[in-house]
């Protein structure tokens, strides 16, 4: 991993939570939008000292230092929906360095727990920047489903949207409004697809033991 002393992410508008209207083929035509505010919508999860909310606390920058890492959770649940956040990646050699946005009830289930998830596996100069997208039901984690891409910009440069639309039978990940993967629910999954009521966080953490090459 990274000698940096502190590596940081910055939320734009920190999570923004949809609420679907209807289940049309188009997003985002028959979505609402819910304005909330950090300290309105999100608590800490950790390392509450490196969580700083900036721009009257409709965005929060996370970080992770020698001693300790952060992340924070919606103060609410959610059974489907479109859940979006504008992210800017920590700089320069960030190996090991976990960021992620994602979808969970381990707290309330955590023998049968369901997530959502957008992983960041941290960077080395001169290879592109891995995005794992991952989703498991009722504990189905040694069946995860996950995928990676290589993204096709720079995230440490300039904030990117990045959002799950969820709903009873489909799930959707975009990058920037471009949808990236789309799983459809089949029979063959079982109880491997996420159902029941989730919190939504995000998270800066140290992966070193798997993320990025192990961190070298």
């Amino acid at each position: 991993m990274s000698s940096l002393c502190l590596l940081g992410v910055l939320f734009l508008c920190a999570p923004t939570i949809f609420f679907l209207v209807s289940f049309a083929q188009n997003y985002p035509s028959t979505l609402l939008t819910l304005p909330l505010q950090f300290h309105q919508a999100f608590n800490p999860l950790y390392g509450e000292g490196n969580i700083v909310p900036y721009d009257g606390n409709n965005s929060v920058q996370i970080s992770m230092d020698a001693t300790t890492s952060s992340g924070f959770h919606s103060k609410v649940m959610y059974v489907h929906g479109y859940f979006q956040t504008s992210l800017k990646l920590p700089e320069n050699y960030t190996a090991g360095v976990v960021v992620t946005f994602y979808a969970c009830n381990n707290h309330k289930y955590p023998f049968y727990r369901d997530e959502i998830d957008f992983e960041f596996l941290g960077h080395i100069h001169g290879q592109k920047w891995l995005l794992q997208t991952n989703f498991y039901g009722n504990g189905s984690t040694n069946r995860g489903r996950e995928e990676r891409y290589e993204l096709w910009f720079d995230p440490s440069k300039d904030f990117h949207r990045y959002g799950i639309l969820w709903t009873e039978n489909r799930i959707t990940y975009y990058v920037d409004n471009v949808p990236i993967r789309n799983v459809k629910r089949v029979d063959g999954m079982g109880g491997d697809f996420p159902s029941k009521e989730m919190s939504l966080y995000g998270t800066i953490w140290n992966g070193s033991n798997w993320a990025t090459g192990g961190g070298h």
